[in-house]
């Protein structure tokens, strides 16, 4: 991508009322909209993220023992809030965080640097191997490639200093029940299923589950598993997860529709009215407290 025009990657166009950034739709990259929606979404959903990792973490930015990482590469920024933060919290340190569409970020530290970067191309040479002290990958499903995965592992692994640190979240995109009242004919469940079969075109939305494996492949060592319960909505007896399942509620609705209006209506010819009728029936599980529902994370 050496010699791109990086305002190239900031056009947008609108598809059933939402805003997705061209050149991701052209090259079926991230087919996710880019607008103000998403954009209030991903910051909800890092708030709700973060929260719930402090509640088992001794840092609610990252899990690794790491006492002061000095090169930190940020995979997928999004909205930058991990990693302006990372920036913001260790000033000594210098931040790189790259993705397929440059979000302008309102604040930007001095020691973060933002990049366009298409991550289902090799990563190195244009990023230095032997450098991060930690390299963070955040929900990238919806825009690797299903066969680049391995590979993108080893990247990372490859792009690591001596004793460095990958930590890498994904969603499961099967909704679980904690009252065990769902069952297969429910809407969110189908919306799952609906969602799984659109993207297993190209994509891996199970890949949560195979990041370990993915990880002991690339033959990084002390590879630890955690899995994460997002509660959505306020229904858990825990007042913690309660606030943050009550907070994830608006994250998760605009979600079901974030990231299904793309593949159901392109993979699976649905009309924009179909969509939007489905995910309401899926919403209204969502906000049904009766549910229990919850997210693996």
């Amino acid at each position: 991508m050496s010699g791109f025009n990086q305002d190239a990657y900031k056009l947008t166009v609108n598809l059933h009322e939402r805003d997705f950034q061209r050149y991701s739709v052209t090259h079926r990259v991230y087919c996710v909209p880019v607008d103000e929606e998403e954009e209030d979404r991903l910051e909800a959903q890092h708030d709700v993220i973060q929260r719930l990792f402090a509640a088992r973490s001794r840092d609610l930015l990252f899990f690794p023992p790491l006492d002061y990482p000095m090169r930190i590469l940020d995979c997928g920024y999004g909205r930058g809030q991990w990693a302006v933060a990372m920036a913001e919290t260790y000033t000594d340190s210098r931040v790189t965080a790259i993705d397929i569409y440059p979000a302008e970020l309102p604040d930007q530290p001095d020691n973060l640097d933002c990049e366009v970067w298409n991550l289902n191309e090799p990563l190195i040479p244009t990023y230095p191997a032997n450098t991060y002290d930690l390299i963070h990958s955040r929900f990238l499903a919806p825009g690797i490639k299903r066969t680049r995965w391995p590979d993108y592992v080893k990247d990372l692994k490859r792009l690591l200093r001596p004793n460095g640190w990958v930590q890498m979240v994904e969603y499961y995109y099967n909704f679980q029940s904690d009252s065990g009242l769902l069952t297969d004919g429910s809407a969110i469940r189908r919306w799952y299923e609906y969602y799984r079969s659109a993207m297993e075109v190209e994509r891996n939305p199970r890949v949560g589950s195979s990041l370990q494996g993915l990880m002991r492949s690339a033959n990084l060592v002390d590879v630890q598993g955690l899995q994460y319960s997002l509660p959505i909505g306020p229904w858990s007896n825990d007042p913690t997860l309660r606030k943050i399942g009550e907070d994830n509620l608006a994250n998760i609705s605009e979600l079901l529709d974030s990231h299904a209006i793309w593949p159901f209506t392109q993979r699976l010819g649905w009309t924009k009215e179909q969509v939007e009728a489905f995910t309401d029936e899926a919403r209204a599980e969502v906000a049904d407290m009766r549910f229990r529902l919850y997210m693996p994370v």
